[in-house]
């Protein structure tokens, strides 16, 4: 029985660890399509489900806020899913997948994180200590943080009151997409 439970958990935690990472493992069952409760049938005091798939509607519902989102992608990237967190910090993910022409589709290409800021102090070591692990780039109004952590790519940047993350985790191998995501963040409304 103990290791039944154990071999179960260890199903789940692949299966999230995958999923995190943009691969997913292979199955002979279809996909579902969203099944959960829309947020406007919960029943009073029940928690909050997490990383569900929402439209980005029901996660503004959700989150109380209205979300940010980009007018400009890259080809072959199409928004996929939105999800949302109430803990430690309301916050809402909107997840973009790419469709590659050669390499077909490649999964969640990228996410963007969206929360309320909240009040810290600023961090001088932000950069690192020596100022160049990351770059600091002016994109219309916003100054973008671009960290390249091959083969990922991040930015962080403030506007109107909230904090942002964007995370590229899938594209092609040993290419990066700075402008493009640059181009993805100045679009955003």
């Amino acid at each position: 029985m103990k290791n039944l439970i154990r071999s179960e958990v260890l199903v789940i935690v692949l299966s999230i660890s995958l999923s995190l990472t943009g691969c997913s493992p292979i199955s002979s069952v279809p996909p579902q399509t969203n099944t959960s409760v829309p947020p406007n049938t919960l029943e009073p005091n029940a928690p909050l489900p997490t990383d569900e798939p929402y439209t980005i509607a029901e996660v503004e519902q959700l989150a109380g806020f209205d979300i940010q989102e980009p007018t400009y992608l890259p080809a072959g990237v199409t928004f996929d899913f939105a999800s949302y967190e109430e803990s430690p910090h309301p916050n809402v993910t909107l997840r973009f997948k790419i469709t590659h022409e050669t390499y077909g589709d490649m999964g969640t290409f990228f996410q963007i994180v969206q929360q309320p800021q909240v009040e810290a102090l600023p961090n001088p070591m932000a950069c690192g200590e020596t100022g160049d692990e990351c770059e600091r780039l002016q994109t219309g109004d916003v100054l973008v943080e671009y960290r390249l952590t091959s083969p990922t790519e991040s930015l962080m940047w403030e506007a109107d009151g909230f904090s942002f993350q964007l995370l590229r985790t899938a594209g092609e191998p040993n290419n990066t997409y700075k402008h493009e995501l640059l181009n993805v963040v100045a679009s955003m409304q």
